[in-house]
């Protein structure tokens, strides 16, 4: 008799998380439900953004499912594409299924770079770079490849792979 007051108890309480049925427990709904995930944000704004000149810098899934997007151009982001990002990914994920909080916006004037293209919209302009051994350098930047980029500092081109750069970003002028 005691055994089949705990298994009510346990089915009632499994009903108020999932269920309970003939076979026993069922994984409560919370367990089963879809997770918002970087990489499937990543796939959605690919999708959407293939065969522009936009490209994606960054996606940030935190707690709380506050998801944060960075977009850019070569020539800068506008606020509408923004908007435009922004209603896509609103279209493709359920807040039913899933709440969240969604974000997108370009990096912004003096973030570091994220990503090749970042370096290659900043061809022409001078950049701090802090290197992996410490060593800060303000430089133009002259080109970017697929190993590294170019530098001029006091007058000479130099070459920093990737792997050297800790940090990157625009040095901002109002000249």
């Amino acid at each position: 008799m005691l055994f089949f007051a705990i298994s009510a108890i346990i089915c009632t309480f499994a009903l108020s998380l999932g269920g309970c049925d003939s076979r026993g427990l069922v994984v409560p709904y919370f367990i089963t439900k879809k997770m918002i995930t970087e990489e499937g944000i990543i796939k959605f704004i690919e999708e959407h953004i293939q065969g522009t000149d936009i490209f994606l810098v960054e996606v940030a899934v935190k707690p709380g499912n506050v998801i944060r997007v960075h977009v850019d151009r070569p020539e800068g982001i506008s606020i509408d594409e923004c908007v435009k990002i922004s209603r896509y990914l609103n279209s493709e994920l359920d807040r039913d299924v899933e709440d969240y909080s969604l974000e997108v916006s370009s990096p912004g004037l003096s973030a570091s770079f994220m990503v090749k293209q970042q370096y290659e919209k900043n061809i022409g302009r001078n950049i701090e770079v802090l290197l992996t051994d410490g060593l800060k350098i303000s430089a133009l930047l002259l080109s970017v490849s697929d190993k590294g980029i170019t530098l001029k500092v006091n007058g000479e081109e130099q070459e920093t792979l990737y792997e050297e750069i800790k940090t990157a970003k625009a040095i901002i002028s109002f000249n």
